[in-house]
């Protein structure tokens, strides 16, 4: 089967009234759909999808290909048909349908063979039993008793199967709860999913935040994982236990009231830890939470901000050149990506589409439109039990974290991904240059003339409040035993954060606090203003600045190197940090380092006073800003 392909994401976004979000969504499910329909083959199980590889192996891959655009294809096969698609609904169903029976037969020459312990197919066995549940009429139902039994004796190989100790012990709960609800279940079933659910409750660390297991962090795993899971859970099959179906409930509507926070007023939530290839998957628990009975904000906010969040996404080159989503965040970048990630993973952006699953006269559709948080005012937020502050200021969010880093196991993912003292919306990040060289951005570095660059990895919150934050850490590593003791508390202003770094070098290193890296699309910037004392790099938008205070010897520039892109938004981009000399012992750090539009903000700050634990500083723009903490250092005026 070869429907006509959709051109590709150069294209425009498919004409549809603005007034009529319900068919903008649908449609804009089709313009995903279209370029993976061209490659839909008679007799296959998989799509031939151009990218990188996981380190799961081919047939992990090939199931990915299959398990997350069929997801997506539910959610368009679920919606009402539109008089204008392009698709035939028909032909998309009944492909997934013969792929589904020939992928589950295990003497089939395209059979995805059985799950095992620890196997990537357990996790697309959750996706496809979500799938079959979405467009169930479309999907399952039309399938023989025989070609059932197949399907759930595949599924059923989810039984004893390792499963990581996170997250990932849902994809065991789903698949075993759809084989009791479809009559092929076994008397175990319901306690092993019992104790897998209490397993998963335990990583609760309240408010309807979950750290993720073993991987020790939180981020937007939250969101289209342990809300996402726990929700469709609850309401698929919480009907056996309706005391846990409301703990579930009730920690989604916690989670999304400060989860609406995270978005900026251009719909970009910022880009931080693992696996955020699946770009608008962020939005998926507003849309569900609504399907599943739980009305956390308001109606016209949730349906704004899944919108805004995928217009953000819609508007950038997201595609490969076959016309699918691509590794990456605003295009095709697969080196941000992890090793377990290959072409087909960047589908669980299908989670996103859950406004599909509300009919089109349900109330989120016709609900008058809220501002996001992030369009009506500055606001600070924090979230002790995350570790995590986030605030907003002129349309753009911050994210502050305080308390969480990857496992010492899987550093792999990139420790910065969650190490960074902050991320912020419109000017991403980078990734390591090589893997002993932690990025300068938004960090501060310890140098210990080994050619390492070394940064935040796992941290202890100290404070995690409205006005300010602060965590312990150490830079270094275990092997060289370099090591350096970091207690960094950081306040802010509009777009200026206030540094105090009080250090212990317990060996010799040049440390670097470092401002967000600058988006240059074309390697031009409007120049760099640069002196020992202050520093300001501008492109057309956006700007950086950085006006050490106390213990840092100079400032430097830090130009992308031309040959190779570790920008997360663009190939070319500019950093400016304030170095130490090469000091050992104890020191205190201070500084002031800003990101943002206005000029006229980014003009450096005067030391009114300062004596030890006060601080009042003044801006031509800003005005006053004072600051009390207990052993501040005393500053030259």
């Amino acid at each position: 089967m070869n429907p006509k392909p959709s051109p590709t994401r150069a294209e425009k976004i498919p004409a549809v009234s603005p007034r009529d979000d319900y068919a903008w969504w649908r449609a804009q499910a089709e313009s995903l759909l279209s370029p993976l329909a061209a490659l839909m083959q008679p007799g296959k199980a998989d799509l031939p999808l151009i990218g990188q590889a996981s380190n799961h192996g081919a047939q992990a891959d090939r199931l990915e290909s299959f398990a997350r655009p069929c997801l997506l294809a539910a959610h368009w096969l679920a919606s009402e048909a539109g008089n204008d698609e392009k698709l035939s609904r028909a032909q998309i169903a009944e492909w997934f349908r013969r792929g589904l029976v020939i992928g589950t037969d295990s003497k089939h020459k395209e059979s995805w063979g059985a799950t095992a312990n620890h196997h990537q197919h357990t996790v697309e066995m959750a996706a496809l039993t979500l799938a079959l549940q979405i467009a169930r009429t479309q999907l399952w139902e039309p399938l023989s008793q025989h070609e059932r039994q197949q399907i759930a004796r595949w599924f059923a190989s989810v039984r004893g199967a390792g499963l990581h100790r996170n997250n990932h012990m849902f994809f065991c709960v789903l698949p075993l709860a759809f084989l009791e609800q479809e009559g092929f279940g076994r008397p175990a079933d319901r306690e092993v999913s019992r104790h897998l659910l209490d397993v998963l409750e335990g990583m609760s660390v309240g408010g309807g935040w979950f750290i993720d297991g073993m991987n020790e962090t939180v981020d937007y795993y939250a969101a289209y994982a342990w809300s996402y899971y726990g929700l469709w859970w609850a309401k698929l099959y919480g009907r056996n236990d309706p005391s846990r179906a409301r703990r579930w409930k009730n920690w989604a509507a916690e989670f999304l009231k400060d989860y609406a926070h995270f978005f900026a007023a251009s719909g970009e939530c910022p880009p931080f830890g693992r696996s955020i290839c699946y770009r608008f998957a962020t939005t998926a628990p507003f849309a569900l939470a609504e399907h599943c009975g739980v009305s956390a904000i308001p109606l016209g906010q949730a349906r704004r901000i899944c919108t805004r969040n995928l217009e953000f996404f819609l508007r950038h080159p997201i595609q490969q050149k076959q016309g699918v989503l691509s590794l990456g965040w605003t295009d095709e970048f697969s080196e941000m990506s992890e090793a377990y990630s290959c072409a087909g993973s960047v589908y669980w952006a299908a989670k996103g589409f859950a406004p599909l699953l509300l009919p089109r006269d349900h109330e989120f559709w016709r609900a008058k439109e809220k501002p996001l948080p992030a369009e009506q005012k500055d606001f600070q937020r924090g979230i002790p039990q995350a570790g995590l502050v986030v605030r907003s200021h002129s349309g753009d969010v911050e994210v502050l974290n305080n308390a969480n880093g990857i496992c010492v196991s899987n550093i792999k993912f990139g420790t910065w991904k969650w190490g960074k003292l902050s991320y912020r919306s419109e000017f991403g990040f980078e990734i390591a240059p090589a893997d002993n060289k932690y990025p300068l951005d938004a960090a501060l570095t310890a140098d210990f003339g080994d050619g390492a660059i070394h940064g935040r990895h796992q941290c202890q919150p100290v404070a995690v409040a409205v006005d300010h934050c602060a965590s312990v850490y150490g830079l270094g590593d275990r092997f060289s035993q370099n090591h350096v003791s970091v207690e960094s508390r950081i306040w802010w202003n509009g777009g200026w954060q206030l540094h105090w770094h009080h250090v212990v070098a317990h060996q010799p290193a040049v440390l670097r606090l470092g401002t967000y890296s600058l988006p240059l699309h074309d390697a031009a910037h409007g120049g760099v203003k640069l002196s020992d004392k202050f520093a300001r790099a501008m492109n057309t938008e956006l700007g950086v600045a950085i006006q050490p205070l106390l213990g840092f010897a100079r400032v430097k520039v830090h130009e992308s190197d031309p040959n190779k892109r570790t920008h997360l938004l663009t190939w070319h981009s500019l950093i400016l940090t304030a170095d130490t000399e090469r000091i050992e012992g104890e020191h205190d750090l201070v500084a002031l380092a800003w990101a943002g539009r206005t000029a006229k903000e980014s003009a450096p700050w005067e030391i009114i006073s300062s004596e030890a634990g006060k601080l009042r500083l003044r801006h031509s723009f800003l005005g006053e800003w004072k600051i009390a903490a207990e052993d501040f250092p005393k500053l030259a005026a």
